[in-house]
């Protein structure tokens, strides 16, 4: 039995968690998604920087990589502000993974 906190690599692919309800603030899902992601010592909570580094990820080498957020209907629930933001910084990382070598997808979980 395999024991993971933030993500696991199974038959090559890359899957990293996000507890929504761990991300209901913007400070958290920092520091959440930057754990999920194994983000590099440069990484900064803030918007440029989680920008900059969804969309290199260069340093996990797996081909296909997902972003599972589960307890998604409570993903920046105290801060719903941010999520249209947030959301689009992902759409962009979608896009742009697909002119690359790696696939990046993500999965919301609601219950």
């Amino acid at each position: 039995m395999q024991i993971f906190k933030h993500n696991i690599i199974v038959n090559q692919v890359f899957i990293a968690f996000l507890d929504g309800q761990k991300c209901t603030e913007l400070s958290h899902f920092y520091t959440e998604i930057s754990k999920s992601l194994n983000f590099p010592s440069y990484f900064h909570p803030n918007l440029d920087s989680l920008d900059e580094c969804i969309n290199d990820l260069s340093w996990i080498f797996e081909k296909e990589i997902i972003l599972l957020i589960f307890n998604a209907d409570n993903f920046l629930k105290k801060e719903s502000y941010h999520k249209e933001i947030i959301n689009s910084i992902f759409e962009n990382a979608i896009i742009e993974f697909k002119n690359k070598k790696n696939s990046f997808s993500i999965a919301f979980q609601v219950e």
